[in-house]
């Protein structure tokens, strides 16, 4: 008799959980679309991505969501839905349900997205979820909004996920503003104290430019599992979207691995690579032990250090290949061989090698570190001093020191 009544208590426990509960998915997939630009050739690429996701659905056990921001001017796609600003999207087989019109709204705040998540959880919670960011990108640095690099306070979030609704990558036209880096970070760690249970975000993917680089995964670490992104300016068309709707449809149950994997290697590009950010300490780690034997070498010879045989990204020279300069310093490609340190040298290019390689999950895929000419590290420098690489590491030090003579 006891044993009926312990299972009658059980069975009135279980049928008293909230529906959503009991509902729960195995993976959510929100991909925050921010087309608010000087024109509309973003906006017609998304369309299609559209079009790709809605080719396959969500999948068994899975939702795919959207949030997009058109034009301020107003779009629709050929389903004729309305973009005048912000609206929230279900992607099934064949169609897209309207989950409501925002009105015009600020892709570039982190409420904006903050507010995005915390829907996507609310009504379709998941074991897992992943986040695709499509905008533009600028690497680490922001142009744009509060804590960018023109900002009093590089680095400030000026985020409370409390606050009722109402730049690095996501540039809202519109509102002249884009996450930071450190915004994105902060939304995330807030969601993953909430909704996870002690457990991090899966996963963030950029489609964006440039944001694959050590300084973001380590500003992730404690954020999000995984990162796929790359360091090099990618495509107007963006993500393989039909690829991943086709992966979700196909598999009812993946690990974050296989799916950062699946999504990074199926993309036309070998530099974009997906990253665990749990392996970002060892690399940052690896990156301080260079920078403090570089500042010896630089201290000693009064010479500083040239690289032959490197790769920038980007029109311009912020950032470059960490595998390559590692390799470099590795090879002794330098000018700092006469340096008493010479053979510690090798062997930090050597440990900076292997830890790029630790942290990387796919076969391929290239991460950045920045590197910056003396004008732009002398105009950016304050928002690099803001980022947790630079506090944990003396790689920003190093570059005080052969940048702008600063010991």
């Amino acid at each position: 008799m006891k044993k009926i009544f312990v299972v009658l208590i059980a069975l009135c426990a279980l049928f008293a959980l909230p529906t959503r509960v009991m509902a729960m998915n195995e993976w959510t997939v929100i991909v925050y679309m921010v087309n608010d630009d000087k024109d509309t050739v973003l906006e017609n690429a998304n369309f299609r991505n559209l079009g790709y996701l809605k080719s396959y659905g969500s999948g068994e056990n899975h939702k795919l969501l959207v949030q997009i921001d058109g034009m301020s001017s107003g779009s629709s796609d050929e389903q004729k839905l309305n973009y005048k600003g912000g609206s929230r999207l279900r992607v099934e087989k064949d169609k897209l349900i309207d989950e409501g019109v925002l009105g015009e709204v600020n892709m570039g705040s982190p409420q904006t997205l903050w507010d995005c998540l915390k829907w996507a959880q609310e009504k379709y919670p998941a074991k897992h979820y992943a986040l695709v960011i499509n905008s533009h990108g600028s690497g680490v640095f922001t142009w744009w909004g509060e804590g960018s690099v023109s900002a009093t306070e590089p680095g400030k979030v000026d985020f409370n996920p409390d606050r009722k609704s109402g730049r690095f990558v996501a540039y809202d036209h519109t509102d002249k503003d884009a996450l930071t880096i450190f915004e994105v970070a902060e939304v995330l760690k807030v969601f993953s104290q909430r909704y996870k249970n002690g457990g991090k975000f899966d996963l963030v993917a950029f489609d964006a430019c440039m944001p694959g680089s050590v300084e973001v995964l380590y500003q992730l670490r404690d954020a999000c599992d995984f990162m796929v992104g790359s360091p090099e300016t990618t495509p107007i068309s963006g993500f393989n979207y039909d690829a991943m709707a086709r992966f979700m449809s196909r598999n009812s149950t993946f690990t974050p691995t296989e799916f950062a994997t699946d999504m990074a290697e199926r993309l036309n590009s070998s530099l974009i690579g997906a990253w665990k950010t749990a392996n970002s300490a060892q690399l940052v780690f690896a990156v301080n032990q260079l920078a403090m034997q570089l500042l010896n070498a630089i201290e000693e010879t009064s010479k500083n250090f040239g690289l032959r045989n490197q790769a920038s990204f980007g029109k311009g020279t912020n950032y470059w290949d960490l595998y390559k300069v590692a390799e470099a310093f590795y090879r002794e490609n330098s000018e700092l061989n006469g340096a008493s340190n010479r053979a510690v040298i090798k062997q930090m290019g050597k440990d900076l090698m292997d830890a790029v390689e630790a942290a990387r999950v796919t076969r391929r895929g290239t991460i950045s570190i920045t590197w910056p000419e003396k004008a732009d590290y002398t105009k950016y420098r304050r928002f690099y001093k803001a980022l947790d690489m630079s506090r944990d590491s003396k790689w920003d030090e190093m570059l005080d020191l052969r940048q702008l003579g600063i010991k």
